[in-house]
């Protein structure tokens, strides 16, 4: 037996030239050359703890040219899945997550945030669904209670050469004592849905990564000081290697469990940072605060999550820094919570910057 729930999303932007600006989604977006911002002093490097549950990754084969499984793991109690697989059959594909109760008991799934897009453009569909999901997260829903040996599946129907990326929050239950349950979790791309996602053979990998990471989410307090003048943070740097600028805490070894061995998730796809940004106006005069967000190792549309709001830039390349906030803050300072991920199919680290002008 097997449950489905099915969700597609077309593409706003999928007629929209990269090269051009693709601001469906931030009309009044401001782009400002990166070399305004410079030159910037680092700020001091949060220490980030490892929080909420485990996250499966699920980005290879990255380009599937045949049906079959790209991953699977199991999983127990709250797991998050994030995944990004362009087809490219040669004919429309189904993406899918498949979740199933291996147990003897029935299992009660619940979702906790769904975000799902397909696009021609990667990265488009990486923060539709980014976007998506940080918009619905904060009520749990049941999706199905699952009997041994059944599956529930979430999936999306994309066309050839298109992107499906997806990003999701789950968590599982037994029926009776509710205590964390164990459940299957497959990533998979078909054209007929199979009876059991556990039989579907799984995929050779490619270069991209694939596995199973100890905690979904990354947990600090970020301090800007105004004396401090233009700064700036790497988030999703690099995990190491000469372009590494990572902070204490921001990447966990993981384990992939179709190939065997460790694996590092470069840039922490799929992980959300959820920092608390103190503003510490030392200058002791009211000031106007702007934040910048530059993807200094390449391109693609973003989402932030800043105070109450959702934001998502247009096209912004190494070359530009996108102005996604400005505001006062009196002698006291301020803190304000801040969300953001990687998107699937954009280039980081993402970059921000912090500077401080008069208020006029």
């Amino acid at each position: 037996m097997k449950k489905t729930k099915w969700l597609l999303n077309i593409g706003l932007l999928g007629t929209l030239l990269l090269s051009g600006s693709a601001a469906a989604f931030a009309d009044d977006a401001e782009l400002v050359p990166i070399e305004t911002l410079k030159p910037a002093v680092p700020m001091v490097k949060p220490v980030l703890a490892g929080t909420g549950g485990s996250l499966i990754l699920s980005d290879s084969p990255e380009s599937p040219k045949v049906e079959g499984a790209y991953y699977r793991d199991a999983v127990t109690g709250s797991f998050r899945v994030f995944w990004h697989h362009q087809n490219m059959t040669g004919e429309p594909l189904t993406v899918a997550v498949a979740v199933t109760n291996t147990s003897a008991e029935p299992v009660m799934l619940f979702s906790e945030g769904i975000g799902l897009a397909t696009d021609y453009y990667p990265d488009v569909a990486g923060q539709m669904a980014l976007a998506d999901f940080m918009s619905n997260r904060a009520a749990q829903k049941k999706e199905a209670i699952l009997q041994p040996g059944e599956s529930y599946y979430l999936t999306a129907l994309a066309e050839n050469t298109h992107t499906a990326s997806g990003i999701a929050n789950f968590a599982a239950y037994t029926q009776q004592g509710h205590g964390d349950a164990t459940v299957t979790v497959t990533t998979l791309g078909y054209k007929e849905q199979p009876a059991n996602p556990l039989d579907v053979p799984i995929l050779p990998k490619d270069v991209h990564v694939r596995g199973t990471f100890p905690h979904a989410d990354r947990t600090g307090t970020l301090d800007y000081n105004t004396s401090s003048g233009n700064s700036l943070i790497r988030i999703s740097s690099a995990a190491s290697g000469p372009w590494s600028d990572s902070m204490p805490g921001e990447y966990e070894e993981g384990w992939n469990a179709v190939d065997g061995g460790t694996v590092i998730n470069n840039g922490n796809y799929g992980v959300m940072y959820n920092l608390s940004v103190a503003i510490n106006n030392d200058l002791d005069v009211k000031r106007t605060i702007s934040v910048y967000d530059n993807p200094s190792g390449g391109a693609g549309h973003y989402v932030i999550g800043w105070g109450r709001d959702l934001l998502q830039s247009p096209f912004v390349n190494y070359q530009n820094a996108w102005k996604f906030t400005e505001f006062t803050v009196n002698k006291k300072g301020k803190t304000i919570a801040a969300e953001l991920s990687l998107t699937g199919g954009a280039a980081g680290p993402q970059t921000l910057y912090f500077t401080n002008s008069d208020v006029q």
